[in-house]
């Protein structure tokens, strides 16, 4: 699996297309994955609001941020683990950061190059596309701070880095595919199948406990190690506990989940009550 990370003009598109039809690959990219998260359930128009664009103010503040990234992870995970695939934007580099044998490619190029490929592809004046490259890259550095505050450009986010300047597409290509069948990478691929899975689980269960089920569980994470589920959270009262290890229980299709969700009513009402000032303060 690949995931690709590019600057507007430098490529990264045209080589993620080129990767995927010489290896016999999947392609995740916007349009596919936009489609993807209007299945699950996430609105359209919410979709194309998070169009790897920095979202508005009201988007920062509200909950659709969290219920976004939900979604975002579960298509991406379910996509992931039906097979090898490249996954291109979106976060792909921090949503697999953490899944052995997932090569992390970014591909830039110096501003002036991306502005020649901009005005030969669109048949724009230097000048427009200029100003749309400047405007790409300040919106995508926007979408990860936001969603995942981290830094676009951070180095450690990758594993391979390709400047095109000097480099072409179909060099590029090559370089991965040969990255790709490096000893290291490959050895790695029964794990990675298993991590790919135990992820899309998580989500999966995360998904339906928040926004199927709507139960009022706060900062809910599930662990997934050598097999043992494990629910951490906070929640207001234990019938919400108990409702989340059931549907947790239903979507791993196990009976034993370690349910260390913490009952903490006066927590909570803390909680809410900051949120409600923080709305009403946007209100006024």
């Amino acid at each position: 699996m690949v995931t690709i990370s590019r600057q507007a003009g430098a490529g990264g598109d045209e080589i993620a297309r080129l990767l995927a039809e010489d290896l016999g690959w999947r392609l995740l990219d916007n349009e596919v994955l936009e489609r993807l998260l209007v299945q699950s359930g996430f609105p359209q128009v919410e979709v194309e609001a998070y169009n790897e664009k920095r979202p508005g103010l009201w988007h920062r503040f509200s909950a659709e941020k969290d219920r976004y990234l939900h979604f975002l992870k579960l298509a991406s995970y379910e996509f992931a683990r039906q097979g090898s695939c490249i996954i291109v934007g979106r976060g792909g580099q921090v949503l697999f950061g953490n899944i052995p044998g997932i090569l992390r490619v970014r591909v830039i190029a110096p501003l002036q190059d991306r502005v020649m490929n901009v005005c030969k592809k669109f048949g724009d004046d230097e000048h427009r596309a200029r100003q749309a490259i400047q405007h790409s890259d300040n919106e995508r550095s926007g979408f990860y701070r936001f969603l995942f505050h981290t830094n676009w450009d951070s180095l450690e986010l990758y594993d391979l880095i390709i400047n095109t300047h000097l480099i072409s597409v179909n060099t590029a290509t090559d370089l991965i595919m040969r990255t790709l069948a490096a000893k290291e990478t490959a050895e790695r691929k029964k794990e990675t199948s298993r991590k790919l899975e135990d992820l899309y689980l998580s989500q999966k269960a995360i998904v339906a406990i928040l926004f199927e089920q709507k139960l009022p569980i706060h900062f809910l994470e599930i662990a997934v190690d050598n097999g043992v589920i494990t629910l951490k959270g906070t929640a207001q009262d234990h019938p919400s506990i108990e409702r989340c290890q059931e549907v947790a229980a239903r979507v791993f299709n196990m009976n034993k989940i370690n349910n260390e969700i913490c009952f903490s009513p006066k927590y909570v009402e803390v909680l809410a009550g900051i949120h409600r000032s923080t709305a009403d303060g946007m209100a006024g």
